[in-house]
């Protein structure tokens, strides 16, 4: 045990061994909160005995997932690491063990966005739709927000009606908006395809009308841990609630200052709120922070101090005292770009190694002012950016020719007729 517990502060050590009932902690920026999870989950199997499939870790994305994972892996020796996911990713598990409570296969096809473009085409092509009509990209924000807002129990289409009820209900569209929901909702029932609004819907439909199938879950689960949980939007709050009913052993980490999803309806007030939905909680403050140095905690704490909705906290750093923060205001994208080569020259001349400076920003379009400045000055660099294993072309493309001798759906069709490449125009698709 003390291997575990080795090298954590008091409040790390507390998050870490305060296993039973409901606990949350309120983790600070760089306050070290990934490493108080792995340490919990590596305490759970190693000095409780609990094994790691009765054990959820909920990250925000694949990547925390994969490296939580990766961690608790060099902390166990063990090669299970229970169900370490997203949500969406724990709900495909869920769906592939009980989707026939749904009469869905276990395999069914979970949609990116390239996918959906693919039943777009196919409706567009049907109904005369243009892009005057709708963008794809619109049309795939409208179809969010149909399923999220407007219609939110669109799902008992897609689980009640029969493929020829919903074709109707498609044909009997008029108006853009219908005709792309409805197309969208039969395409996606032709193929047995989910996409990520539907993991989770499924999902909680399962558990409210089947208690054999969330019992099963319920028990399965003997301790949950959620990360990031000031961004949860409300089905996953209410997911969480389902599979927490049993044993009552819920861990949640998140800082009401790093809220940065409500634009997709995540709710601070989930965390914020989380000790009056149940009374018996603990709450640990971690508030040392290990990343920065006093001058940027400083400014971080002022800014974030004008915030209403937020618990009253300061991080307190552990790192020696470094340069101060500058803030500086450029005319144009094209005067930012000379002044940040101007910074990275003076680094330089200042002994710091081109290897050792980072320029980060929100959108990849936003480097093209920078990268006409770097090559015109003859500054080299490295953009880093990935895509990931199941989203590569020729991945993607294996995938859709085992679905096409499975299922043999219209988008794994689509997509294997002409990979590799064999003369097939549009003329000869559409025939």
């Amino acid at each position: 045990m003390e291997d575990l517990l080795r090298g954590l502060n008091d409040a790390q050590r507390e998050a870490v061994t305060t296993t039973e009932g409901f606990v949350r902690v309120i983790a600070g920026a760089g306050s070290g909160k990934t490493r108080a999870l792995t340490r919990r989950f590596a305490y759970l199997v190693n000095e409780m005995g609990i094994l790691p499939g009765n054990i959820l870790c909920v990250t925000f994305t694949n990547k925390a997932a994969s490296e939580m994972r990766r961690r608790i892996h060099n902390l166990t020796g063990d090669n299970d690491t229970g169900y370490i996911n997203t949500f969406h990713g724990f709900c495909v598990s869920v769906l592939q063990e009980d989707s026939h409570a749904v009469s869905y296969p276990k395999r069914f096809l979970v949609l990116d966005n390239s996918d959906v473009d693919s039943m777009l085409r196919i409706i567009y092509e049907e109904r005369d739709l243009s892009l005057r009509d709708m963008s794809f990209s619109a049309a795939r924000d409208m179809i969010e927000i149909e399923k999220l807002k407007n219609r939110p129990e669109y799902y008992l289409d897609l689980i009640r009606l029969s493929l020829d009820e919903l074709k109707e209900k498609y044909d009997k569209a008029d108006t853009a908006r219908d005709i792309i929901f409805y197309g969208y909702l039969w395409q996606e029932k032709k193929c047995f395809a989910l996409d990520y609004n539907d993991l989770i819907v499924f999902t909680l439909y399962i558990f409210s009308q089947n208690e054999e199938i969330r019992l099963k879950w319920q028990k399965r689960l003997e301790y949950i841990m959620i990360d990031e949980f000031q961004d949860i939007d409300e089905p996953q709050y209410r997911l969480m609630q389902a599979l927490c009913g049993y044993h009552k052993n819920l861990f949640i980490v998140g800082d009401p200052d790093q809220t940065i999803y409500t634009w997709r309806g995540a709710n601070v007030r989930y965390l914020l709120d989380f000790d009056r939905e149940y009374p018996s909680t603990r709450t640990i403050l971690m508030m040392r922070n290990y990343r920065s140095t006093p001058q940027i905690l400083t400014a971080a704490n002022a800014l974030i101090d004008k915030n209403a909705a937020r618990m009253k906290k300061n991080l307190i750093p552990t790192l020696p005292g470094g340069g101060t923060v500058l803030c500086h205001y450029a005319e144009n994208s094209e005067a930012e770009a000379k002044w940040i080569l101007s910074e990275i020259r003076a680094l330089e001349e200042g002994g710091v190694a081109l290897r050792d400076i980072a320029v980060l920003y929100r959108a990849h379009y936003v480097t093209r002012s920078l990268e006409e400045v770097f090559l015109k000055e003859k500054l080299p660099y490295t953009i880093y950016s990935g895509v990931q294993f199941f989203d590569r072309m020729e991945i993607k493309d294996a995938l859709s020719y085992l679905r096409m001798l499975c299922y043999r759906d219209d988008l794994s069709f689509l997509r294997t007729a002409n990979a590799p490449k064999r003369n097939l125009g549009q003329r000869r698709m559409a025939f």
